[in-house]
């Protein structure tokens, strides 16, 4: 993690863009304004954009902006968020899901630093300097045809990585704590018991970061006495689907993909937005293999 930070700052000083790949909850954004309060522009905006969770159709005019009369619904002005990150950092986040229709458009602002509005003749400077993150390597999208390979190594001048939190050590330790203090403020923090911090470390934290600071909120609201003992800590088991018996030979990819997705969903009670995070993927995808392989749209029993 130190190394991570280290490289953080080195890349910040030297003004080129950068393309960060780490696993959903290991703070990307967090390091992605590291590296924008350590560079020349950090005293200009820090704009942040998720590319998953704009529609389609609005992710354009979202990124461009437009003018009025642009499109039907276009009754005034968007600036976008290049204008608005004028002389600052933007932050491209799961840019994995962009459709590929605006891919060869985020390019060309890539290599003439320049764009249109939507409904505009008249170029933009772009004076920003790009983070696109991902979690998900982008090789891989590229790949399965989802990801364009110019725009790939268009992105990639300085990658990035963040370690998953459970190949951090007692870091997670730590973080339990600190989270502790910052939910059980004002009041003095409980402490942790032994058996809570064995449990800490035995869990593998797939939603890494993000899932410890959910769980620590609980432990905290939960706790009625003098420590958080383990029994605070209910971690979600996947129940009895996700036995040693589902994965076997001759199960083909897409009955995998279906049993996992279906193991994932019950273990987060249907949250989609959770099942997500500990898949990896954007929620967009969850939406869309959910309704591949047929499973309810919504809770599952």
């Amino acid at each position: 993690m130190l190394l991570a930070l280290e490289q953080a700052r080195q890349a910040a000083r030297s003004g080129a863009d950068i393309l960060l790949e780490a696993e959903s909850g290991t703070g990307k954004e967090l390091l992605a304004r590291l590296v924008h309060e350590e560079s020349q522009r950090a005293g200009r905006a820090f704009v942040a954009i998720n590319c998953a969770a704009v529609p389609e159709n609005l992710l354009e005019s979202e990124l461009f902006g437009h003018v009025r009369g642009a499109f039907t619904g276009a009754l005034g002005t968007n600036p976008g968020k290049f204008a608005l990150a004028s002389g600052g950092t933007l932050l491209l986040d799961e840019i994995g899901e962009m459709p590929l229709v605006l891919q060869p458009k985020l390019l060309r602002v890539l290599q003439e630093r320049e764009f249109y509005r939507l409904g505009d003749s008249r170029p933009m400077t772009a004076d920003v300097r790009i983070i696109a993150s991902t979690n998900r390597p982008l090789q891989w999208l590229v790949a399965e045809g989802r990801f364009r390979e110019d725009l790939y190594y268009r992105l990639n001048v300085i990658p990035l990585a963040l370690p998953p939190l459970r190949e951090r050590g007692d870091d997670v330790l730590e973080l339990a704590e600190y989270f502790v203090a910052k939910f059980a403020a004002p009041n003095a923090p409980p402490p942790l018991s032994e058996g809570f911090r064995a449990a800490l470390r035995a869990h593998s934290w797939p939603g890494n970061v993000r899932e410890l600071a959910n769980a620590m909120r609980r432990a905290v609201a939960l706790c009625d006495g003098e420590e958080i003992g383990a029994d605070a800590l209910p971690l979600t088991n996947a129940g009895p689907s996700a036995g040693a018996g589902w994965l076997k030979p001759g199960l083909s990819l897409r009955e995998l993909e279906k049993t996992l997705l279906e193991i994932t969903l019950h273990a987060t009670a249907g949250n989609r937005t959770h099942a997500a995070e500990l898949l990896g993927v954007s929620l967009r995808t969850v939406r869309n293999k959910i309704r591949e392989h047929g499973l309810p749209p919504r809770r599952l029993p």
